[in-house]
């Protein structure tokens, strides 16, 4: 340790040390002590990242002289010993979730309670291995790894909060699958790297996770075709098509999904999607990190496209995606199925609402995609094909408003608006005066408006109101406030 002459020892942040001769030009500095020593002064690269780690997360709770290099071992060590690892399993909760298009409370809430589900079996295999390594049935086979497994509590710390990593109650992902070959090889990258140090300082937990992630990828990748590319289609067969190869297609499914697919999981979802039939994906290895990333799925039922989902999985097309899922149906001669029976459009709908998001209007002078982005309410009217204009107090007044809209008049192909991600409680909250009717309920309750707050500024309705008997028990007062004749209001029943 170094000691200047008057007996003072100053460590900054970043190791810089400053004598007591020093300590009012640095004293910034000395004020962001953390306690962590020079990266080359850590044994190993695990020890560095699991100094950085507790560093950065106050929930560890983690003094920070135990931060350099001489103490992170020990600190780790009663991480474990006081059982502040492991923990309890983050799950996903549905009323935390940002759900960006409209989703029933029940759909959200079993659709969280199988990402639960998925999230706590996945987390137990990694801590079963981690916790008892040489259990493993192939655990002769990697002597280097159990042996740095049993031994090293910072291998074991950083590989857990990898697996970790980005799993939070707002959002629905899936922990990697378990590969003991995939982190054989991604833990040698580690202990290599650390004889560089400018690599060094890019490598954390998140980085940990994806070189991970791309191991289990590669071998699939490269017996398919794409060793020498940057991007292209895979086609996982059907389980029914090709029976003797159904474990590993369930696995290369699980093991290709994003994080954010169903078919990430080791439940019953990968060999549920591929019983419908072959699953294709779409991905791309991005050069600013050298990693396959999956960028589109897509599902098929009774021979036809089912579903599409880009990384979101929120039902919407990436645009910028369009014309390669276009090219791709064409190409390979799929058809895309349609007839809207649950809470999502079906992939022929889905292209479609895509292109009308796309396609720039003249009227509005931007795109759908635009006007939902800047809430830009007018011109969202306009590109509907609304009569739009203003009251003197700056509101809006329109023709008769329906929660649905025609996306091809020749075949009759409808979408609520919800399907388009357009929120009715703000496109209706500057409507004064709607000069016709107002249609909150439609035959088929998919259509239904999703209104949840009666638009505040509406003064007038000169037609007649249909809604359901929840909105009416929900905006009855409302609804009579802003209509001349209650025989006007059409009240139907739920069931």
């Amino acid at each position: 340790m170094f000691v200047s002459k008057t007996g003072y020892d100053y460590t900054g942040s970043y190791g810089y040390r400053y004598t007591g001769s020093q300590k009012k030009e640095h004293r910034s500095y000395v004020q962001l002590f953390r306690g962590m020593s020079l990266k080359s002064e850590y044994a190993t690269a695990f020890d560095y990242m699991s100094a950085r780690l507790v560093k950065d997360n106050r929930k560890f709770g983690v003094n920070g002289a135990m931060l350099s290099a001489r103490n992170i071992a020990a600190a780790i060590r009663e991480l474990f010993l006081s059982k502040k690892v492991y923990g309890g399993y983050v799950l996903s909760n549905p009323d935390k979730i940002k759900w960006q298009n409209y989703i029933p409370q029940e759909i959200r809430e079993y659709c969280a309670d199988k990402v639960s589900h998925a999230r706590r079996g996945r987390f137990r295999e990694w801590q079963n291995f981690l916790e008892n390594p040489g259990a493993h049935p192939e655990a002769e086979k990697y002597p280097e790894l159990i042996n740095d497994i049993k031994s090293s509590d910072t291998i074991r710390f950083v590989i857990w909060n990898a697996v970790c990593d980005d799993i939070k109650e707002t959002n629905r992902h899936i922990p990697v699958p378990f590969n003991i070959n995939a982190l054989n090889t991604t833990v040698k990258v580690f202990k290599d790297v650390y004889h560089n140090e400018e690599l060094l300082l890019d490598y954390n937990v998140k980085r940990f996770a994806d070189i991970y992630t791309n191991y289990l990828r590669n071998d699939i990748l490269n017996q398919n075709g794409f060793a020498d590319k940057n991007s292209g289609w895979i086609m996982i067969p059907s389980t029914k098509r090709e029976p003797l190869n159904k474990d590993n297609s369930i696995s290369a499914l699980e093991i290709l999904s994003c994080k954010n697919w169903c078919t990430r999981s080791s439940l019953d979802k990968a060999e549920a999607a591929l019983d419908d039939g072959n699953f294709y994906i779409y991905l791309t290895k991005e050069a600013s990190d050298n990693i396959w990333h999956p960028n589109i799925a897509m599902t098929m039922y009774r021979g036809e496209i089912d579903q599409i989902q880009g990384r979101n999985n929120n039902n919407f097309i990436p645009l910028t995606e369009l014309n390669n899922i276009k090219n791709f149906l064409k190409t390979h001669d799929l058809k895309c199925r349609s007839g809207i029976t649950d809470e999502g459009p079906k992939a022929l709908q889905q292209i479609m609402i895509a292109e009308k998001l796309a396609q720039n209007n003249e009227k509005a002078g931007k795109s759908l995609s635009r006007a939902i982005k800047e809430k830009d309410t007018p011109a969202i009217f306009k590109i509907l094909n609304y009569e739009i204009t203003y009251t003197p107090d700056g509101k809006y007044k329109i023709g008769s408003y329906r929660s649905k809209y025609n996306l091809d008049k020749n075949s009759g192909i409808v979408v609520p608006y919800s399907f388009m991600g357009i929120d009715e409680d703000v496109l209706l909250s500057n409507v004064e005066t709607i000069d016709g009717n107002l249609n909150l309920c439609d035959k088929n309750p998919l259509f239904n408006s999703r209104v949840t707050v009666f638009p505040p500024n509406l003064k007038r309705v000169t037609g007649r109101i249909v809604c359901s008997r929840e909105q009416y028990d929900k905006f009855g007062d409302d609804i009579k406030r802003v209509i001349d004749d209650e025989n006007k209001i059409f009240c139907h029943s739920d069931k």
